[in-house]
């Protein structure tokens, strides 16, 4: 098949499918084979046939990425919205607990997009949103800064969360500028600002 990726570039889009650590492949071929077969466990044979194509042959690692998020989003049933539950009367303060670095929880089968969304009106509510998940090797230069955000959201220090510094220039900066920006406007709906 004809492709405009390297091996490695096609490995990054197969591991965004396995759960498990995927090892290198010894050519592009093989880095491509591999990618389809993982792609249509998740998507459907029938499906996969057409996205592998549609996917690999696109110009540039960002392009692909996106086709390959666009075809899984559509394979995903849209789950029904759940009810929003009427604001509770206010909570006496309280110290807040520690925040644990895990993933939020996703109701099966939504797509990312409700998932945010859903995470955005919970801030807007004041509800600080769940810091990304980190775990992945990728992340850990970034780590130390999320510890530092996640602080900032613990204490409600809206002016130190607008303070950090953060270059959205790839994936691991663009999660921690939406998490800064959603603890943000879940601190300032605590505060009554609009």
């Amino acid at each position: 098949m004809f492709t405009n990726l390297s091996a490695v570039q096609i490995n990054r889009l197969a591991q965004r499918l396995s759960e498990a650590p995927l090892g290198r492949s010894a050519s592009v071929a093989a880095a491509a084979e591999r990618f389809e077969r993982l792609l249509a466990a998740k998507i459907g044979p029938d499906r996969a046939l057409k996205a592998v194509k549609a996917i690999l042959t696109v110009p540039g690692l960002e392009t692909a990425e996106g086709r390959l998020v666009a075809e899984i989003d559509a394979c995903e049933p849209d789950a029904p919205a759940e009810p929003v539950p009427p604001p509770a009367a206010p909570e006496p303060a309280v110290e807040p607990a520690p925040i644990a670095y895990v993933e939020p929880p996703a109701a099966p089968g939504a797509p990312r997009r409700r998932r945010e969304a859903d995470i955005e009106a919970k801030a807007r509510q004041g509800e600080l949103p769940p810091p990304p998940g980190f775990s992945a090797p990728t992340h850990a230069r970034f780590r130390a800064r999320l510890a530092a955000l996640a602080e900032l959201a613990g204490k409600a220090d809206a002016t130190g969360l607008r303070a950090m510094p953060i270059n959205p220039v790839s994936s691991s900066p663009k999660a921690l500028a939406r998490y800064r920006d959603l603890a943000v406007l879940a601190i300032e709906a605590r505060e009554g600002h609009s």
